[in-house]
């Protein structure tokens, strides 16, 4: 008995790093499908941040640790004002403002210098990064790989590195554009009296089911965090004091509303909160604010728990 068999197409590496050519054999017609190499990337090569990438824009950035810079480096090695990434051309200049350490493109100390694709930059002793012109799902993969290392295996949430990184962030960005932000910081309350009672595999099903649902609650700009063991933290851009309360008292409510189901019962849990917000109080740097929520959010376990105490 004969037969016939479509012949498909097949894909060949035709040895063009930006394209993949597709062979259709039928008509012998190759069909080639390309995708611009159009992004400018940081990538961290070393320290907290490793892998973090960051897109440079069409417009002047600053580099270095002022909370005001576009490309913060949280180094104490690096100066408040240390380098510029101009636009030109086709891709970017480099350009040293005075550093007080220096910085150099593959291991030569540069005050401008044209960049390459693939360039080695270093900031002072120690922040090293390189310079990558690449496609969008080049920069899709090195961002979704950067997200794996910095979410809480556990929860899913960000983790207390990223957390850290991420307000400094946050609070650059507001001073630049004259914005507000705010904090929230809230704790389980009775928590170790969970572990105790239905064990620690229970305790772990409650930070995962209750991170699961509040993070279902915030906007994808907001930042959701667990800062350490069963206490997490949310960063929200553009929220002042007024919403950052209402916000909390979301987030405490939901949790009052969670059942979660144990071998032995349905389990409800609480929440104290605590909030701070830029625009709103004398805190000025990510420590500061740290410390004003974490001293409201214990003012909200005193007060009797399972409240929000706010600015």
């Amino acid at each position: 008995m004969t037969g016939t068999r479509e012949i498909q197409p097949y894909e060949m590496d035709n040895g063009d790093e930006d394209s993949t050519a597709i062979v259709d054999l039928r008509g012998l017609s190759p069909v080639t499908r390309r995708e611009p190499k159009d992004r400018h990337l940081l990538v961290r090569l070393n320290g907290a941040q490793i892998g973090h990438v960051t897109r440079l824009p069409q417009t002047p950035s600053r580099v270095g640790r002022g909370q005001d810079c576009e490309v913060w480096v949280n180094d104490d090695g690096i100066s408040r004002k240390h380098a510029r990434l101009v636009p030109h051309g086709r891709g970017y200049v480099l350009e040293d403002t005075e550093s007080a350490n220096g910085t150099f493109v593959a291991g030569q100390r540069v005050h401008r210098h044209a960049l390459s694709d693939g360039d080695l930059l270093q900031f002072g002793p120690s922040a090293v990064f390189r310079y990558a012109i690449t496609d969008a799902s080049q920069e899709a993969l090195l961002r979704q790989l950067f997200e794996a290392s910095v979410t809480d295996a556990l929860t899913g949430a960000r983790n207390r590195e990223s957390f850290d990184m991420q307000l400094r962030s946050e609070l650059s960005y507001a001073r630049r554009h004259k914005a507000d932000v705010s904090l929230i910081l809230f704790d389980v309350d009775h928590f170790k009296k969970v572990n105790d009672t239905y064990g620690h595999p229970v305790g772990d099903k409650v930070l995962i089911e209750l991170s699961r649902t509040v993070a279902m609650t915030l906007r994808s700009e907001d930042v959701f965090a667990r800062y350490g063991g069963e206490e997490f933290a949310i960063v929200l851009r553009g929220i002042d004091a007024a919403g950052a309360l209402a916000v909390g008292e979301r987030v405490r409510a939901t949790v009052e509303r969670l059942r979660i189901q144990t071998p032995k019962s349905v389990l409800r849990v609480t929440v104290s909160v605590g909030t701070a917000s830029l625009g709103a109080s004398h805190e000025t740097t990510a420590e500061e604010l740290v410390s004003a929520a974490d001293s409201r959010l214990y003012a909200a376990k005193h007060q009797g728990r399972n409240r929000v105490v706010g600015s």
